[in-house]
């Protein structure tokens, strides 16, 4: 019985009060791939953030640059009237880094911070989809429609491979 218990990689102990409970001897694989995936995530997002506030006109002017080689439209560079929008997307890339990282911290992965970080990316992709359909199709939205719709994808490939591991809320 014992042995059994241990080749599902849980050990049952007694602690003083004589309850049992169960005790985890390893992560499953998948779990372990999307932890990894989310700390991944959680750098690139907050390195986004800063990107974002300290960088606005390079990353628009490096964009641009990739749209001109592939015989795409531009977007117009931010100006002092439209920095009001990094007022949006900064905090945006706070909240997924924030979403990755709270999902990965404890022993076991929270499946709803995944499913709010997907559910952004994919709003943020279809938004840049959108744009790009009814913006007269400058490069940019469909660099970042690519962008976050891969990292939904990969992201709901992972989580749903662990699925089975993650903590529901209730």
């Amino acid at each position: 019985m014992r042995k059994e218990r241990i080749s599902k990689g849980r050990q049952s102990r007694a602690p003083r009060g004589g309850q049992r409970h169960a005790v985890r001897l390893w992560v499953a694989v998948p779990t372990r791939r999307l932890r990894v995936l989310l700390r991944i995530w959680t750098v690139i997002f907050a390195l986004g953030a800063v990107d974002f506030f300290v960088f606005p006109y390079l990353t628009v002017r490096i964009l641009n640059s990739t749209a001109k080689s592939l015989g795409m439209h531009e977007v117009t560079a931010l100006n002092g009237g439209q920095d009001f929008w990094l007022t949006l997307a900064v905090p945006y890339m706070i909240l997924v880094a924030a979403f990755a990282w709270v999902a990965q911290r404890g022993p076991r992965i929270q499946a709803q911070p995944v499913q709010f970080l997907m559910l952004a990316k994919a709003a943020s992709s279809l938004t840049s989809l959108a744009l790009f359909l009814l913006g007269g199709f400058a490069y940019p939205f469909l660099a970042n429609f690519v962008v976050d719709g891969a990292i939904v994808l990969i992201t709901y490939g992972f989580y749903r491979a662990a699925r089975a591991e993650l903590v529901y809320p209730g």
